[in-house]
């Protein structure tokens, strides 16, 4: 074989072997690109995933904070609503019960006329579900409320419990007169109410009957005046025996005071007097 010749053939080989070098190479370029771009996808994909869940999250605790928010709002005007109507409420009951218990008003039912006697009986059963009713609308506003870490909101609600409380229990106050049970609670409040639609907020804004209402259903409407069948009966055995158990009566005036003390702060007294809040010592 001569020298051209084998030059020839080995410079087809070299060729030949570097073409098919080229070629695997770039097939593992291509493979190896391919790999890469499919980790790649995999990768773009878990991390599109988690952003994904990452906004959904922060979304979802944007909406619990605005959710917070506007239900602490909802709260603060519930209760700056309410606040004072319930807190003269309280009060004019709580002054009621204590001159039934320390200055004896219930000598006008022993000595005074008939329309005295309609007065005082009349007018302890307003007071009684005047004070029940403002309890009814602060309730109606914050039922469907969340209180979440608002403790004078969750303080509120325990000492309108009390009273609660106070009204219902045979275990308290071992004693009948002036005992009303829960469900007779609410729906003396429900009957004081009267409401109109909220045009800002779409909620309901309520107010208390007034004491000639109250006196003009008592007179004309039998359905009404059997909620008070039995207060009245209380109010009148009054005049019957000086010495008609009233540890209800106290308890509830002494709960009553501590519901005005948290409504109107005793160090300030800008509603209420500091002398219009003495407690009658317990039995």
């Amino acid at each position: 074989m001569n020298t051209g010749l084998t030059v020839a053939l080995i410079s087809a080989a070299v060729a030949l072997v570097s073409i098919l070098l080229s070629y695997f190479a770039t097939r593992s370029n291509n493979k190896l690109q391919a790999r890469l771009s499919e980790q790649g996808s995999e990768l773009q994909g878990q991390l599109n995933e988690k952003a994904s869940r990452l906004q959904a999250q922060l979304d979802e605790e944007r909406e619990q904070r605005r959710e917070q928010a506007s239900s602490k709002s909802r709260l603060e005007q519930v209760v700056n609503r309410y606040r004072d109507p319930l807190l003269y409420a309280a009060n004019d009951l709580q002054s009621r019960i204590y001159n039934i218990v320390e200055r004896d008003i219930v000598n006008v039912l022993r000595t005074g006329d008939e329309e005295q006697q309609r007065y005082v009986v009349n007018s302890t059963l307003f007071l009684i579900a005047q004070y029940l009713g403002w309890v009814e609308a602060i309730r109606r506003g914050v039922q469907y409320l969340d209180l979440g870490d608002d403790e004078r909101t969750r303080d509120l609600v325990h000492l309108v419990a009390v009273i609660r409380r106070s009204f219902s229990s045979r275990h308290l106050f071992t004693e009948s007169p002036f005992h009303i049970y829960r469900a007779e609670q609410r729906a003396i409040g429900e009957l004081m109410l009267r409401g109109r639609l909220d045009e800002h907020s779409g909620g309901m804004l309520w107010r208390c009957r007034g004491y000639a209402d109250f006196c003009d259903k008592l007179e004309r409407r039998p359905d009404f005046k059997s909620w008070f069948a039995r207060l009245n009966c209380d109010v009148r055995a009054l005049a019957d025996d000086r010495k008609t158990p009233r540890a209800r009566l106290v308890g509830l005036q002494r709960a009553m005071i501590d519901l005005i003390d948290f409504l109107d702060d005793p160090k300030l007294c800008i509603r209420i007097p500091s002398d219009a809040r003495s407690k009658i010592d317990m039995p």
